[in-house]
C-alpha cells in the first residue's frame, strides 16, 4: 500500500469509544490516504499487518529532503501553550488487549500543556511481525504534532529485532512519516546490533537505512560522535521557556563515547540535558549495576559480551549524568512490568528523573503503547502518560500514569 497526503492534515487524532482503531482510520486522520492493497493493511476492526508484504509510505511533502530549511525550524524557538487537547479514553486494557470500561467524564486524559515529548520504546516486534502497529503509532504522532505541541520524538532503542534488511526497511518506512513534520532521535539497542540482533558486535544496518545527511540537515541536529553514523548524536531544541540538549547514545556506551558526551555537555552549559540510551534503569527502580550482587541484573549490558566494552546504568550516572544538569534519562529494554522510576540529585543540585518504559511483552509486540511526557503550562509539572493509538486508551496503573516536578528554573541552566 502507499500512503499519500490527504488534503487536510491538522486534525487531532483522539477518537473516543475505546475500540480497536484500524490503520485506515489512523492514516486518514493523520492526513494520509491508503492506496492499493499490498499485503495486510490492518484495516478497521482487523489485526494489524503481520505479513509485511510490500508496502511503501510517502510522508507529507514527499517525506522531507536533505536540502533547504526544515519545515519545523521555526518551532525550535519554543512551543508555547498547546491547543486544548481533546479528551481520550482512560480505560485500561489487559495484557491481551481486551477493552476496558469507558472513563467517566472529566477523568484525566490529554490536557492543555506547554509541550509533549513522544517516546517510542522497543518497536522491535513491530518491525519484525507487526509493521502496521508501528505505522499506527507514528501516524498518530503526525496527526497530533500541532495539537499536543510535540517538538521531538525520542526512540528508546531496539528499533528492530534481528538486524535484518526487511526489519530496517519497515522501521524507516514508519519513522519516515515524521520527516518534514517533527524531528526525532534514534538510539540503537542490543537487538539493533550484531548478527541476528545478538549485540555480539556493534555492526548494524541502521546507517544504511536512516540517512545521516538528511538528519544532519535538520536545524535541531547538533552533531555526532562519528560523522556519517547515527549511533551517537545530540540534538538541540527549546520549549516551555527552557533550552534542552538531547543525547542519544548507543547500547552500553563505550568509554570513548562517554568522553565525547561529557565534552558535548560542557560545550552547552546553558542547556538542560535529556539522555536517551537503551539500557540504564532496571524494573526494580534501580540503575543497572553489574557490581551490585544484591539485586537482579538480568539483561545488564555486561551480559552480552558486546565488542568494544560497555557501561551500564550506574557507570553512566557516575561518569556522565551526575556531572551535568540532566533532568531526564529515558530507556527501554527491560522486561518484567517494563516500568521503573528513580529520582537522583546531580552535582549541579537539580533532580534528574530516570525512567524506564517498555511494552514489547504485551500482545502483538506492545499493543501500540507509547510513553508521553506532557510538560504543563506551569513550567514545572510533567504529566507522564502511557497511551495506545491502536486502542485509543491509557494505562492507569500508578507506574504508568503519574506526575513529576522539574526543580530547575526557567531560562538557561545554572
Amino acid at each position: 500500500m502507499i500512503l499519500r497526503p490527504s488534503p487536510s492534515t491538522n486534525r487531532p487524532l483522539l477518537p473516543g469509544g475505546g475500540k480497536r482503531l484500524g490503520i485506515a482510520t489512523l492514516a486518514s486522520l493523520a492526513g494520509f490516504t491508503l492506496l492499493g492493497a499490498g499485503g495486510g493493511t490492518g484495516c478497521d476492526g482487523g489485526a494489524p499487518d503481520e505479513s509485511g508484504a510490500g508496502g511503501e509510505w510517502t510522508a507529507p511533502g514527499g517525506g522531507g529532503g536533505s536540502g533547504g530549511k526544515s519545515p519545523w525550524a521555526d518551532r525550535d524557538a519554543g512551543a508555547g501553550a498547546a491547543a486544548g487537547g481533546a479528551g481520550g479514553d482512560d480505560g485500561q486494557g489487559d495484557a491481551g488487549g481486551a477493552a476496558g470500561p469507558l472513563p467517566a467524564p472529566g477523568e484525566p486524559g490529554f490536557a492543555a500543556g506547554a509541550f509533549t515529548l513522544a517516546l517510542l520504546p522497543d518497536t522491535q516486534y513491530y518491525s519484525l511481525s507487526y509493521p502496521g502497529i508501528y505505522l499506527a503509532q507514528v501516524s498518530w504522532i503526525v496527526a497530533n504534532v500541532q495539537s499536543l505541541q510535540i517538538p521531538y520524538v525520542l526512540h528508546l532503542g531496539d528499533i528492530v529485532d534481528q538486524n535484518t534488511p526487511l526489519e530496517w526497511e519497515r522501521a524507516t518506512q514508519a519513522m519516515g512519516l515524521l520527516e518534514g513534520v517533527v524531528p526525532y532521535t534514534i538510539a540503537p539497542g542490543n537487538h539493533d546490533l550484531g548478527p541476528g540482533g545478538s549485540a555480539s558486535t556493534r555492526d548494524t544496518l541502521l546507517n544504511q537505512y536512516f540517512s545521516y545527511p538528511r538528519t544532519a540537515a535538520w536545524p535541531t541536529f547538533g552533531g555526532a560522535y562519528q560523522a556519517g553514523r547515527l549511533e551517537n548524536t545530540f540534538h538541540l531544541f527549546s520549549a516551555g521557556g527552557r533550552d534542552y540538549i538531547v543525547l542519544a547514545l548507543e547500547w552500553g556506551p563505550r568509554d570513548e563515547v562517554i568522553a565525547w558526551a561529557n565534552q558535548v555537555m560542557a560545550d552547552h552549559p546553558d542547556r538542560y540535558g535529556v539522555l536517551v540510551t537503551h539500557a540504564y534503569l532496571n524494573n526494580d527502580d534501580l540503575r543497572y549495576d553489574i557490581t551490585d550482587l544484591a539485586h537482579p541484573q538480568d539483561f545488564n549490558p555486561y551480559q552480552y559480551d558486546t565488542a568494544g566494552g560497555v557501561n551500564d546504568g550506574e557507570q553512566l550516572w557516575q561518569k556522565l549524568v551526575r556531572k551535568h544538569a540532566f533532568v531526564l534519562v529515558l530507556n527501554g529494554h527491560v522486561l518484567g512490568d517494563g516500568t521503573g522510576y528513580l529520582a537522583s540529585v546531580t552535582d549541579k543540585g537539580n533532580t534528574c528523573h530516570q525512567m524506564l518504559s517498555n511494552y514489547q511483552f504485551r500482545a502483538e509486540g506492545g499493543e501500540g503503547y507509547m510513553r508521553l511526557l506532557e510538560f504543563q503550562a506551569d513550567q514545572r509539572t510533567i504529566k507522564v502518560l502511557t497511551y495506545s493509538p491502536l486502542y485509543d486508551r491509557f494505562l492507569t496503573e500508578a507506574d504508568q500514569s503519574f506526575t513529576i516536578t522539574l526543580d530547575v528554573p526557567v531560562g538557561p541552566a545554572p
